[in-house]
């Protein structure tokens, strides 16, 4: 295991953040007064605006391009079609875009600047919104995996001596479309000199219950579903370990990228340490 490659131009990361929109996603979380999509949605929302930052070396210059995102949702239609959208996509409306956008990209392409409650009472700021609330139909997990997979084996080529590829996949379901641990293990045997691309999965729940961050074994999950979406996860490299403990997150030897019945806080924290991709950015 290494995962220590310095993200820069010449080898920036990638971050592809798999969202089930699904329409169960529409539940509350954890019994709370927000949607299972409109958390995701606002904490990725957040998570963008954090990788900005980190590529921001000086204020007189624009984020540097160190970071590529892509967003692929996944839900399906009302005859069980599977849609397989890349939202960020339509961000750029000059026909450059790929199916990733830099940190440059999106610091100056949000979709919408939302008003929002301010530091202090009475006040209010303008926070960047780039992925919106959708909840529909089924979880085509599969499909949405074979997309990252196709996308990730593009990247390692092209930049083959570089940090890996993150991907990170948030759900609250079954997959309706096959076994998705198939899947999961073609995206995990791609690699760059710098280690195997790294797949982390968040089961966000309904139900108010005491969330587990990045076991190192499945005992205790109660289902086989959450068996297998913690198998199919990467263990944590050391970096994101060093992070975690930081965060006061009890961390074993073969920690997994993997949370289950995550809430709000639990989701923050997972996103938070998750995604510190490279061991420094130039």
């Amino acid at each position: 295991m290494t995962y220590d490659q310095r993200l820069d131009r010449l080898n920036p990361g990638l971050i592809v953040l798999l969202i089930d929109q699904s329409e169960s996603m529409l539940d509350p979380l954890a019994e709370g007064p927000t949607s299972k999509a409109g958390a995701v949605a606002e904490h990725l929302n957040s998570l963008i605006y954090e990788l900005i930052l980190r590529c921001v070396k000086t204020p007189r210059e624009p984020p540097r391009p160190y970071i590529h995102i892509s967003a692929i949702t996944y839900c399906t239609d009302n005859e069980g079609n599977p849609i397989i959208d890349e939202p960020l996509k339509r961000l750029v409306a000059d026909g450059r875009a790929g199916s990733t956008l830099t940190t440059t990209d999106l610091a100056a392409a949000p979709l919408r600047l939302d008003r929002r409650p301010g530091p202090t009472p009475g006040s209010q700021v303008n926070t960047p919104v780039w992925l919106d609330v959708v909840a529909q139909g089924g979880t085509p997990m599969c499909a949405a995996m074979n997309r990252a997979g196709a996308l990730a084996a593009g990247w390692v080529a092209t930049y083959p001596n570089g940090f890996p590829p993150l991907i990170v996949n948030l759900t609250d379901g079954v997959a309706t479309d096959g076994d998705p641990q198939i899947w999961s293990d073609r995206l995990r045997s791609l690699r760059t000199t710098d280690g195997s691309v790294l797949l982390f999965n968040v089961n966000l729940s309904r139900f108010a219950r005491r969330p587990a961050l990045f076991p190192s074994t499945p005992d205790g999950l109660p289902t086989d579903d959450a068996v297998r979406l913690w198998e199919m996860s990467s263990v944590l490299p050391e970096s994101m370990r060093e992070a975690a403990v930081q965060h006061g997150v009890d961390i074993r030897p073969g920690a997994r990228g993997f949370a289950f019945n995550a809430d709000v806080r639990a989701l923050a924290t997972f996103l938070n340490i998750g995604t510190r991709i490279g061991r420094s950015l130039r």
